[in-house]
C-alpha cells in the first residue's frame, strides 16, 4: 500500500556556483480537462432469426457497449459503437429455453468545449438501462440508454531550473521535492484464454444455453519494455445436456490469467495507473481428448488504457544573489504533480433484494453484478464515492415450466477511500471492480447478498512552485558603503537566514560565523519543519522570532 506524498517536505541549501546558465529539468505533464456526458438512447425492434424457436417469455438478458471508432474533429467528438445483447428465452409452448443474441449500432456527436488538437481522449461506456420486452412470438421491443463519459487530457511539458552557473561568485537557494512525470500514456489489448473442464460424473453439454464472463481483479507489474498481468475472472455458463431426465445444467468457476503485455520504454521503476474494459469474451464448446464436449474455451480481450508515471526527486532552484554585483532575476510558477496515493480500496455490502418468486425456492445457483459510481466528491477524510450495484440471481425454483428463475435488484454504494492530505485541486481516478459476490436464500423470499468492491485508487496532487526563470547581472558593482559595518537584528516572522542575508547582501556562512553561539541547530526553527536532511541541514536556514543577531561586513 502507498503512502501520500509529503510534497511540502523540501530541502533548502546554500551553495556558491560559477557559471550564470540555468539548467532546466523537463517534466512531462498531462493536463486534464473538464468531463463531458452525453448519452445514447435506443428504441427498436428486433425480429426473431427464422433458425430460432419462438418466444415465450425472457428469462434473462445482458447487454455490453462495445467502442469501435473514436474520432476528434475540433471541438467535436464522434463516437461509433454497437450495442451487443443476449437473452435467455423459455420457448413459447414448452418449458425449453433457448437463447438469443444480437446488435444495435449507433453514432452520436458529442461537443467537448475547449478540445484542441493533439489532446487525448478516452470514452468510458456503461448500459445504464436496458427493457427487452415481447412484442409478438417473432419480434422483441428493445429500449435502453447507454451512458457515455469523455475525458481529454493535453500534454505539457513543465521546464524548471536545476542548477546555475557563470563567471561570478552567486549565492543560489534550491528545493528538493518529489515529483511524478508522465513517462508512457498508450492504450492497448491484452488477450487471456484458457479452457475450463466439465467435472468428473456431471453431464456432457450439447449446446449452450448462457455464458457470463466478467472480471474479478486486474494486477499490474512494469517491468523492461514490457508490463506483467495478472487477472482474475468468474465464468458462468448453463448448458443443455442432452439427457431427458438432466435437460439443463449450469457451471461456474474462477479462473486465472498471468501474462505478458510488451511495452516499449517501459521500465521496472515506473508506476502504471491502468483501466480495464472487458471488450471481447467468447465461450465455446470443445471436445476433450476422448471426444466428449467437456472442456468450455475460453477467450477474451480486455482494453488497457495506461499510464506510467515516474517519481523522482528534483532539485528547484527558487532564487539567486550576489554579495558583490546587482543581479536581475526572474520567476515562474511551476505546476508540478507529486503522487498522493496509489491503493486499492476494499467496500463490503450486505443487502437484501426480494426475489419475487410465487414458487418455492430451491437453491440459488448463481449470482452477478456490475458497479456504477455516478458521483465523486473530496471530502476530509478522502474521496467519498456514491453508486450502485446492479444484482442479478438466478435461483432454481419448483416449477417444472420454468425450473431456472431470476430476480434482479439495485444495491446503494456509498464509501469513503480514505486519502490523507487530498485537497480540492487534486485530480484521481477510480476503477471500481466487483471482486466477490454471493446469494443466500433469506426468509421472506428474499435474498441476501454478500458482495465486496475494489476501487483502484489513483490519485496526484498538483503544487506551483515560484522557481528561477532568468538569472543575469546587471554590471554594475555592489557599494559596501551603501550598507551599515554592523546592524543589530531582531528576527520577524517568516525570516530565515536566506532573506535575511540577501536583504542586507551578506554571505549566510558569515552571519552563522559572526553568531555562532546564536545559531546553533538546536536554536533555530526552520521554515519547513521535519525535512530530509542531504547536505547542511536545513535547520542552518531557519530562526526563531525574535532571535537577536548582530550582522557584520
Amino acid at each position: 500500500m502507498s503512502k501520500p506524498t509529503e510534497s511540502g517536505k523540501a530541502q533548502y541549501q546554500y551553495m556558491e556556483a560559477i557559471m550564470l546558465e540555468l539548467q532546466k529539468k523537463q517534466i512531462h505533464m498531462s493536463r486534464s480537462k473538464n468531463t463531458v456526458s452525453a448519452q445514447v438512447t435506443f428504441d427498436e425492434d428486433f425480429n426473431i432469426p427464422d433458425a430460432k424457436p419462438d418466444v415465450g417469455s425472457v428469462l434473462l438478458k445482458q447487454a455490453d457497449a462495445v467502442m469501435e471508432e473514436l474520432r476528434q474533429i475540433s471541438e467535436k467528438v464522434i463516437i461509433k459503437g454497437r450495442l451487443d445483447f443476449e437473452i435467455l428465452y423459455a420457448v413459447e409452448g414448452s418449458g425449453r429455453m433457448k437463447n438469443l443474441s444480437g446488435a444495435l449500432t449507433f453514432e452520436e456527436n458529442v461537443s467537448y468545449p475547449g478540445l484542441e488538437p493533439g489532446d487525448y481522449v478516452r470514452c468510458r461506456t456503461k448500459v445504464e438501462d436496458i427493457s427487452i420486452r415481447v412484442v409478438n412470438s417473432r419480434k422483441l421491443h428493445i429500449s435502453a440508454v447507454l451512458g457515455a463519459e469523455l475525458f481529454a487530457a493535453s500534454a505539457q511539458l513543465e521546464e524548471a531550473a536545476r542548477s546555475l552557473s557563470g563567471k561570478e561568485d552567486i549565492a543560489v537557494l534550491g528545493k528538493d521535492m518529489e515529483v511524478v512525470s508522465l513517462q508512457l500514456q498508450k492504450k492497448d489489448t491484452f488477450r487471456m484464454e484458457d479452457d475450463v473442464v466439465v467435472a468428473p460424473g456431471k453431464p456432457l453439454a450439447q449446446s449452450l444455453l448462457w455464458k457470463s464472463l466478467s472480471l474479478r481483479s486486474m494486477e499490474y507489474q512494469a517491468q523492461e519494455d514490457k508490463m506483467l498481468i495478472q487477472a482474475e475472472a468468474a465464468l458462468f455458463v448453463i448448458y443443455e445436456a442432452g439427457q431427458e431426465q438432466l435437460p439443463m445444467q449450469w457451471m461456474e468457476k474462477t479462473i486465472s490469467f498471468t501474462g505478458e503485455l510488451p511495452l516499449v520504454g517501459c521500465r521496472h521503476e515506473m508506476i502504471p495507473s491502468v483501466e480495464p474494459v472487458l471488450i471481447k469474451k467468447e465461450i465455446s464448446i470443445h471436445p476433450d481428448e476422448d471426444g466428449e464436449n467437456r472442456i468450455f474455451h475460453v477467450e477474451a480481450v480486455v482494453e488497457l488504457d495506461m499510464k506510467l508515471y515516474l517519481e523522482e526527486k528534483v532539485h528547484l532552484l527558487c532564487d539567486a544573489y550576489s554579495t558583490t554585483k546587482e543581479v536581475d532575476t526572474s520567476y515562474k510558477t511551476a505546476h508540478l504533480e507529486t503522487l498522493q496515493m496509489k491503493n486499492k480500496a476494499k467496500c463490503r455490502i450486505t443487502e437484501k433484494i426480494p426475489l419475487h418468486s410465487t414458487d418455492t425456492m430451491l437453491q440459488i445457483c448463481h449470482s452477478e453484478g456490475t458497479v456504477s459510481i455516478d458521483r465523486t466528491e473530496i471530502v476530509s477524510e478522502g474521496i467519498r464515492v456514491e453508486g450502485a450495484v446492479y444484482v442479478t440471481v438466478l435461483y432454481l425454483a419448483a416449477n417444472d415450466e420454468r425450473p431456472m428463475q431470476a430476480a434482479a435488484g439495485v444495491i446503494p454504494l456509498s464509501h469513503v477511500i480514505e486519502a490523507g492530505g487530498i485537497t480540492p485541486g487534486s485530480c484521481f481516478t477510480i476503477s471500481p471492480m466487483l471482486e466477490q459476490i454471493t446469494t443466500m436464500i433469506a426468509p421472506g423470499g428474499q435474498g441476501e447478498v454478500r458482495a465486496v468492491i475494489s476501487l483502484d485508487t489513483f490519485v496526484l496532487s498538483e503544487h506551483e512552485i515560484s522557481v528561477l526563470d532568468q538569472v543575469s547581472f546587471t554590471g554594475e558593482q555592489i557599494d559596501p558603503n551603501d550598507f551599515p559595518g554592523m546592524i543589530g537584528y531582531i528576527v520577524q516572522p517568516g525570516d530565515n537566514l536566506w532573506s535575511i542575508a540577501k536583504k542586507y547582501r551578506m554571505s549566510i556562512e558569515r552571519i552563522r560565523e559572526v553568531n555562532q553561539d546564536n545559531t546553533k541547530a538546536d536554536s533555530l526553527n526552520a521554515t519547513a519543519s521535519g525535512i530530509q536532511k542531504e547536505g547542511k541541514s536545513p535547520e542552518e536556514l531557519g530562526t526563531k522570532p525574535g532571535q537577536k543577531l548582530l550582522l557584520v561586513r
